[in-house]
């Protein structure tokens, strides 16, 4: 099996099944994967896929590599990227492995890895994947144990401190796109006030091999003829997120920045930099798009008129945060240069 292993995403590889990735391959993977963390001081590590029929059946194939190699997997079953972080973080485990294609084609099976707390290079990624076709597996007896944990109750929890919106006035329409989304997006909505509509969370088929821009503008359509507040879309691995405004407009990270800045006068994170407000942001999607309704609801304001304050006015790159310019102030850059 040498067929293309494809470099999607910084931390993401995947390939079609049969081609690049076959059941030999992906059950060595787990070994090679399991050799090195069983010789580890936490020799664990937590495992999860998203909801296409091809991952959350082979993701057994890793497993029982993994477990072959004398390393204990906590499995979370079907369970979007950030809930895996979490659980590292919760079960204090610093490895995990999500069997996902993302937002790639149909009939593909794709790989992310954290390994020691640190979310592995998609580069080194697919070294290691191919350098298990050949590796040698001497010395391993397959006492590796498995668990099969729910963290669902946890992660909700988690994702609604700090974060659950105080007013019930937004109509949200949440699209979980068939993903891996799905359930824990599914309970979010039944536990915010105001209109909440989850659309696609329960079949196989997934949404989220559309381009953006077509993703987009069906949310925005969606949006605009059910009459919502706001419209929510998630990608398969949970990772992406894309946001549009009442208008069905696409509410981009700046705009998203500037909205979370204006809460109470607050800057989305202090200290480090538009960057690092960026990297905040991207840390857990679904709980960032929580942030961005809470923040909504309480600016008494529209998400289209949030959002047209950044397009319709010079903004100021803060410290940690996006801001219309001060009258006055020669410091304001062209919308566009935040957009770059």
């Amino acid at each position: 099996m040498r067929g293309k292993i494809a470099i999607r995403q910084d931390h993401h590889i995947c390939g079609r099944f049969d081609e690049a990735f076959g059941t030999r391959d992906i059950y060595r993977f787990g070994l090679h994967l399991g050799v090195g963390i069983a010789n580890s001081a936490t020799p664990k590590i937590v495992v999860a896929s998203d909801r296409r029929p091809l991952n959350r059946t082979h993701v057994h194939l890793v497993i029982g590599g993994l477990q072959g190699a004398d390393c204990d997997v906590v499995f979370l079953g079907c369970a979007p990227y950030p809930m895996l972080v979490h659980a590292c973080r919760a079960l204090d485990i610093p490895n995990a492995l999500m069997v996902t294609s993302a937002e790639a084609e149909d009939g593909t099976i794709g790989f992310r890895l954290v390994l020691d707390n640190n979310p592995m290079p998609s580069f080194e990624l697919k070294e290691r994947f191919e350098a298990s076709r050949t590796d040698r597996f001497d010395g391993i007896s397959g006492n590796g144990r498995l668990t099969e944990t729910n963290l669902s109750h946890g992660y909700l929890r988690w994702l609604l401190h700090g974060a659950r919106p105080a007013h019930g006035d937004l109509a949200v329409l949440w699209d979980a796109g068939n993903g891996a989304t799905s359930d824990i997006v599914t309970s979010l909505a039944t536990a915010l006030p105001g209109r909440q509509v989850v659309i696609n969370q329960g079949g196989d088929a997934p949404l989220i091999a559309r381009d953006a821009e077509t993703a987009v503008r069906e949310l925005g359509e969606s949006v605009v003829a059910g009459g919502f507040d706001i419209g929510i879309a998630f990608s398969g691995d949970g990772i992406g997120v894309l946001i549009v405004d009442n208008f069905g407009e696409p509410i981009r990270e700046w705009h998203r920045l500037h909205i979370l800045s204006t809460r109470r006068g607050r800057q989305p994170i202090a200290g480090n930099g538009l960057l690092a407000s960026r990297r905040k942001a991207r840390s857990d999607s679904i709980k960032h798009a929580l942030k961005v309704i809470r923040a909504i609801s309480e600016s008494g304001k529209s998400a289209a008129a949030l959002r047209a304050e950044l397009d319709e006015e010079d903004v100021v790159l803060g410290k940690g945060s996006i801001s219309p310019a001060a009258f006055g102030m020669g410091m304001g850059l062209a919308a566009s240069a935040a957009k770059s």
